[in-house]
């Protein structure tokens, strides 16, 4: 019985943490301040989806599975916070004391 509620508490927490980087990134509005949001999810979720997968099997090939693709969709999270801040840094406009970089 204790299983079943560790289970739903774990799940519970996964889907809790997707809905608050979701609303975070909903009630932003400017790039620079959505940058961290996906590697939340990512963070977040993924570890709390490994300990239900953990709590529900114990140590099976799919609980290895499901440690895989959560190392795969955090690091893809981070890969796409630091595209999201690179795109939101080379949009902000210049001000006049920065010089201009050209690419050759």
């Amino acid at each position: 019985m204790i299983d079943n509620w560790t289970l739903d508490a774990l799940l519970s927490l996964c889907v809790a943490a997707a809905w608050a980087a979701n609303w975070g990134f909903l009630s932003k509005r400017g790039a620079p301040e959505t940058r961290q949001y996906p590697g939340f999810i990512a963070a977040a979720s993924g570890g709390a989806l490994v300990l239900a997968g953990l709590v529900a099997e114990g140590l099976t090939a799919r609980v290895g599975k499901l440690v895989l693709l959560d190392g795969l969709v955090l690091i893809s999270g981070l890969v796409l916070s630091h595209a999201l801040a690179r795109s939101a840094l080379q949009r902000q406009p210049r001000r006049a004391s920065q010089p201009v970089r050209r690419r050759d």
